[in-house]
């Protein structure tokens, strides 16, 4: 077996708690960031032992090719270009904080720090400057509030009251406090003398003076009291965004990110530290606002172990493409949710990358992409194969293609105990994205009263976007069989998770009485599907 090297993206406390972790494993770690860290080093080499990790500073990550196993990685540094091949990749860059100061209208001075600022300081005032007596907090008056920024706001304010003999005040709109300890913490700071004002339905006044100062103005609820306060520092809370290094790596390295631009989809089949690429891992700040760095690194560090010690992925089961009928359209790098085609002259399917969603496949104009068990072929059988009407007529036959992660298991659970009076094929795929309009009309022309297509909620699909191509395809597929006089009526799409089996049964139940009253036909053998294409 191939020696494992995997390389951590970050100078932070998280990237050196993975490294070291890593390191204790007897894993070669190459620790590379584009600024040096010189103060930190991983806890073996501050004990004096020997250490397997290697560091790379003040470079620049240029390129990412390759599969778990063998990641190609290009760094650039201001005299050289470095090659390093790697097994796995974790990023675990740093995020950023952005003073919300100019939301609440408030000019750079003296008396008004970022909390960031004043975490830096020590809560100590400059030099030559007399002790703060009373200090106004800011927290999600105009922005939402974050329970990492509320947390370290309680934690600061408790510090001023009780070393500092300042009178502290929150002011904040809605307080969060989910996260670890944080319900404790504002049960102590209150304890000790911290003021909380919550506003729901109104917000203070803040006026600033031109030489700086700052007044505020505000009716307390619920008592409806008037309070004016003239602090001698405000602090104003912070937006907390990921770095622009770790955007960057993010794009560079092909991993999806949520809407706020953190490393890690808004996708539960990710959690706690996967990405859309095997052999790729996130962690730290800018994965999540406010994790914990011990146990980021502890998750990061077992699911790179884990996911080499997995068997290689057999290459006659992933995707393979027939280069005789492969035009280089390029659909397949296109679509692939999970990078696992590559280019090379031509496409190439990376094998152990590839999760045999089918979307490929089902989208390829020139069908030039063959997975086996999940070709039009193997479809067509398992519908075949499966059960009939009953010789009154009476029961539809329904044919349902569920996605194998949430919705057969959920269809299963119903059919179990069913009440339904139809006759349910279930045929089971990897991904809903990779059934193929063709594949849809075979149904119908085997015989099929009607099709169901399950799928993933949304932000809920393993492969990201399969259950909005499945959608688009059954309404694609609808339209032309309410064109050829079928009836739309008889395909319908639905998503469901897997503990949702009385959902599931809602829905065939729902579906069979539609079913019961269309006088039409199916399509017939006949049906042109390649107008479909």
């Amino acid at each position: 077996m191939t020696a494992l090297r995997i390389c951590v993206l970050g100078s932070n406390a998280c990237a050196w708690e993975i490294a070291d972790r890593l390191d204790k494993a007897q894993v070669d770690v190459l620790l590379a960031a584009r600024d040096g860290a010189d103060d930190l080093r991983p806890a073996a080499g501050r004990r004096g032992e020997p250490s397997r990790v290697e560091t790379l500073s003040g470079v620049r990550l240029s390129a990412c090719n390759g599969q778990i196993g063998r990641f190609d990685l290009v760094f650039a540094s201001r005299e050289t270009v470095i090659r390093q091949t790697v097994s796995a990749v974790v990023l675990a860059e740093s995020d950023e904080r952005c003073s919300n100061q100019a939301l609440y209208g408030l000019k750079p001075a003296e008396g008004i720090l970022p909390l960031s600022k004043l975490l830096e300081a020590g809560f100590r005032p400059p030099a030559g400057t007399a002790p703060w007596k009373q200090v106004v907090f800011l927290n999600g008056l105009r922005t939402e509030s974050q329970p990492a920024i509320a947390g370290d706001i309680m934690r600061a304010a408790l510090q001023l009251q009780n070393e500092h003999g300042a009178q502290c005040c929150i002011l904040t709109r809605n307080l969060k406090v989910a996260g670890e300890g944080l319900e404790a913490l504002s049960r102590e700071a209150r304890a000790a003398g911290v003021l909380f004002f919550k506003f729901t339905n109104s917000e203070p006044t803040v006026l600033q003076a031109e030489d700086g100062s700052v007044r505020m103005r505000f009716i307390a609820d619920p008592t409806g009291k008037e309070f004016q306060l003239a602090p001698d520092l405000v602090v104003v809370d912070e937006a907390v965004r990921p770095s622009n290094d770790a955007l960057e790596l993010a794009r560079i390295l092909g991993i999806e990110s949520d809407p706020a631009g953190f490393t890690q989809a808004d996708n539960v089949h990710r959690l706690p530290v996967a990405t859309n690429r095997r052999g790729i891992i996130v962690a730290g700040p800018a994965r999540l606002v406010g994790t914990d760095a011990a146990v980021e690194a502890s998750n990061a560090a077992l699911e790179v172990l884990i996911g080499l010690a997995a068997a290689p992925a057999d290459v006659a089961t992933a995707a393979q493409i027939e280069s005789g009928r492969c035009v280089r359209c390029l659909t397949c790098l296109r679509v692939c949710p999970y990078r696992a085609v590559a280019l090379d002259g031509r496409p190439q399917i990376l094998p152990d990358a590839c999760e045999r969603c089918g979307i490929c496949a089902a989208e390829c104009p020139r069908e030039a992409i063959r997975i086996a068990g999940l070709e039009h072929a193997d479809l067509h059988r398992l519908i075949a194969a499966g059960p009939t009407t009953d010789p009154a007529g009476d029961s539809p036959l329904l044919v349902a293609f569920c996605c194998r992660r949430s919705a057969a298991p959920a269809l299963r659970a119903a059919a179990a105990d069913s009440c339904w009076t139809a006759t349910l094929n279930i045929i089971e795929v990897p991904c809903a994205g990779g059934i193929a309009p063709e594949v849809i009309l075979s149904a119908f022309r085997q015989g099929a009263d009607g099709v169901l297509i399950l799928a993933c909620h949304a932000d809920n699909c393993h492969s990201r976007h399969g259950n909005h191509l499945a959608q688009q395809r059954a309404q694609l597929s609808s339209a032309f069989l309410d064109r050829c006089g079928a009836g739309a009526g008889r395909l319908v799409f639905k998503t469901l998770a897997s503990n949702m089996p009385a959902e599931a049964a809602a829905i065939v139940t729902a579906f069979s009485t539609t079913l019961h009253g269309l006088k039409s036909n199916a399509p017939s053998a006949r049906t042109p599907e390649k107008e479909l294409s």
